[in-house]
Order: C-alpha cells, then structure tokens, then sequence
C-alpha cells in the first residue's frame, strides 16, 4: 500500500507565517536587505516633499529593484507581477505591491542619486576587506540606448520631418476649426476625441524633434536620435551601429567588485583612463599598485597621464597586439623593427643603415611628430621588402618613447602575467552583466537616468 504525506491546499495556519520565514538564512536576499539598511539614505528621503498620498518607502523600492536587476529582471510590469509570487520579492516589500507604474517612476525620477549609492555600496566592500587594491582592470562596453536606429536622423532629415509634421498640425488645427464651426457641433464619426489625441502625438512629435535638431546644431553632430537624443551612434561588438551609450567599469581583482563606473556619450575608450582612475581614487582614496586596460585606451596622452600619476600602468596598443600576432618573417621591416638611438637622434633599420632627421611637422610652432628619411636605400638589395617609395621613411611623435617603454613591460614575463589578469577580472564582470543578466539594452533615456541606471548595475 502506498503512503503519502497529507495534501491539502485549504489548510489554516495554526500561527500567523512570518516574513523571515519565506526566504532560507543564507538567500542572497537578506544581503540586499541588510546593505540597503546600512545606506545612508537622506539624499533620496529628501527627493520626498511629503502631503497627499503616502508614499512607498525608498527603502523597498531600492531593496526591490535591485533584487530584480541582479536576476537579470528589468521590466517594471514584470517586478510588479514578482512582488505577487515570488516569496523573496515579498520579503524584501514587506508584502507590499507597488504597480508597475510606481516602480518605473521611482527607478526614473531617482536616476540621479544611484552614482551616490553605488560609491557607498564600494566603500562598504572596501571595509569588509572584498577590495584589494592590487590589480585594477578597466574595461568599456557599448549599452545599447531605448532607441531605434531608425529614428535617428541628419539635419536635412530632421529639417524635412519637422515641415512634414508642422503641415499635419496646421491640417489638423484647421479640420478642428471647421468641425466646432458646423451647425451640428459633432464630429460625424465621433465627439472628435480621436482627433485631439492624434493632434497631442504630433504636437509632441514636433517638440521632439526641434529638441534633436537644437542637440545637432549645438553639439555640432552628424546624426541624432530623436527618442533620445543624448546617445550616440556607436558600433558594438558585433559591427552594428546602433544608438548607445558607453560604459565603463574598474574591477578590483580580488573579488571581480565594480570600483568605479560611469557612463559616457564618446564612442571610443580613448579618453576615459584619466576619469576612471580619478574615480577609484575618489572611490577609495587610494590608487591601485598595478592597472591594465585593453588597448582601446591607449594613446600618448593617457600613458603620459599614467607616468605622471605614478600608476604602473599596462595598456597594449594597437600595432603591438597586430605585432605579435604576426609570423616574425612578416613583420621584419615593420617600423617596430627599426631600433631608435637617442643619443644621435637617428633610426637604424633591420639591415644597418640609418634613417636621419628629414622633417618636423608643427602644430602652433610646436613639434607634433618628426619624419626620418632612409639615405641609402637606393642600393639596398631588400628595398623593395620595405618600401615602395624612393626612400624608407619613419615618423616619430615627440611621446614615442611612452610607447616603446609600454611595449618593452608588455613583453617581460612578468608584464605578460600582469596583463593576464585583466582577462579574469574585467571582462567576466560584463560578460555576467550582458549575458548572464541579459542586460543588453537600457531601460532609461537621457545621460543622467542612464548613469543612475547603469550604477545599478553595476
């Protein structure tokens, strides 16, 4: 005979159920909790002016929203249908149920306090000894903005539409007009409601597009989306262009903990190392011992800024990844190959002739990058191997040394383990946070909500 244990869905609870007792000790739900409870919450409780209705708590809506976002859950309907069923989210509200509506509000109209919280949240992990400060690795991301690439537009496609759209408002305000002109006073298929919502969506239609084209004139763009005019054309990793935002995170190696973040309307990484390290030092009052970033942030300026700021930086650049690929006998005469000797201000090529001082290029009377030209190569019996023109020819930036010293600690032994490390640091946090998190697009529009949101994330 088979037994069973009791089965019944009708069944009265002896004692009331406890909140504490819809999670396990050890759900990930209590962390949230307890973290959110450790903030310093007075920049967000002063956003409330109190009166009328009362409000749900920030508190909960943070402890919520958060959750959710760590499940990889963004969507404000489904949050709202998640605080129904799901005895985490119960526990976190309190068993209260904001709708949808209230949760997209206070993720918008809050956007600008969670840079704030997330810098409290790093602190927090600091003290609790998760932040090593030995390896930072700084790494950027394409986030795709809520926009279509479809309404984006040049001047001469903005300037067409907003003609377009003032025709069908100044058609709609006259067929208006001879309706509440007409004896009978009613739209014959109507009360004429439907015409005044339709006139609504173009009036604003129109305003947002005159504010794209202000954004184009003002900051002097090729294109502009009109659903939000603050992203920027970018390419992901993919190869398609698509209205984004750019994102960018430092990772402590210790834990994989997001250090600094921020979020920015350029389309390449070639400007941010010094705005993220000033970041982690604001974070954390310190600077790393070691750094690496990827080489979308290598340029003279930002090697220039690391030696200045004492960082011990490692940050490839393009033809040194290009380089090393390469077979040795391919790359022989590649201008990495021609060794500079600053003594007599001359470069030696693979062959042993000299290429001299030929020309400098200036840029407001200061020397941007000098030519040096080949005075031999006439005879040369590998000429051909190396140039097409009458004579070798090396081009120099005045900063060229940053360079080569950055190649010469990129390929110790030691420099290939440091960079190493930023391979297991950075890029599995945003694989975790695209992928994993199905975090793909953003939620918000405009650079301030987009911020706040990504901070979230992060």
């Amino acid at each position: 005979m088979k037994i069973f244990k009791e089965y019944r869905q009708d069944q009265s609870f002896l004692l009331p159920p406890s909140l504490d007792e819809f999670v396990p000790e050890d759900h990930e739900v209590r962390i949230i909790d307890e973290v959110v409870d450790a903030l310093d919450l007075s920049p967000l409780l002063s956003r409330y002016e109190g009166g009328g209705a009362s409000a749900y708590h920030p508190a909960m809506m943070l402890k919520v929203i958060i959750y959710a976002y760590s499940l990889g859950i963004y969507s404000s309907r489904r949050i709202a249908q998640e605080l129904k069923t799901d005895t985490a989210f119960m526990f976190l509200s309190g068993l209260q149920t904001p709708d949808f509506r209230t949760i997209c509000l206070f993720r918008s109209q809050h956007a600008a306090i969670l840079p704030d919280l997330f810098v409290e949240v790093v602190r927090l992990c600091a003290s609790l000894g998760m932040v090593g400060l030995g390896h930072i690795a700084f790494d950027g991301t394409k986030l795709k903005a809520n926009a279509a690439l479809r309404q984006s537009r040049d001047r001469d496609g903005l300037e067409k539409e907003i003609e377009h759209v003032k025709e069908q408002v100044r058609q709609m305000i006259q067929a208006s007009a001879r309706i509440d002109e007409s004896e009978e006073q009613e739209h014959p298929d109507g009360d004429g409601s439907e015409m005044t919502k339709e006139l609504r969506k173009k009036e604003y239609r129109l305003k947002k597009l005159n504010e794209a084209k202000e954004m184009l004139q003002r900051e002097t763009l090729k294109r502009v989306n009109i659903t939000d005019p603050e992203s920027r054309l970018m390419q992901d990793s993919r190869r398609a262009i698509q209205p984004s935002y750019n994102g960018q995170i430092a990772v402590d190696e210790k834990e994989q903990v997001i250090v600094a973040a921020d979020i920015t309307q350029e389309t390449t990484d070639h400007h941010q190392l010094r705005r993220m390290v000033e970041l982690v030092e604001q974070n954390l009052g310190a600077l790393p011992k070691e750094a690496s970033a990827d080489a979308g942030y290598s340029s003279y300026e930002n090697l220039q800024y690391a030696q200045q700021k004492g960082l011990d930086a490692y940050i490839p650049d393009d033809f040194f990844l290009v380089l090393e690929k390469k077979d040795q006998s391919e790359k022989r005469y590649h201008k990495s190959n021609f060794q500079y000797d600053q003594m007599r201000d001359v470069y030696i090529c693979p062959e042993g002739r000299n290429l001299k001082r030929y020309q400098e290029m200036k840029r407001q009377g200061k020397p941007v990058f000098i030519i040096y030209r080949g005075k031999s190569c006439k005879g040369c019996a590998v000429k051909e191997e190396c140039t097409t023109g009458p004579a070798r020819r090396i081009t120099r930036d005045g900063r060229e040394s940053l360079v080569e010293a950055m190649r010469a600690k990129l390929r110790s032994e030691e420099g290939k383990e440091i960079y190493k490390k930023r391979l297991y640091t950075a890029e599995p946090v945003l694989g975790n946070m695209k992928w994993n998190r199905r975090r793909l697009m953003m939620s918000l529009r405009g650079l301030e909500k987009v911020r706040g949101e990504f901070s979230l994330m992060c």
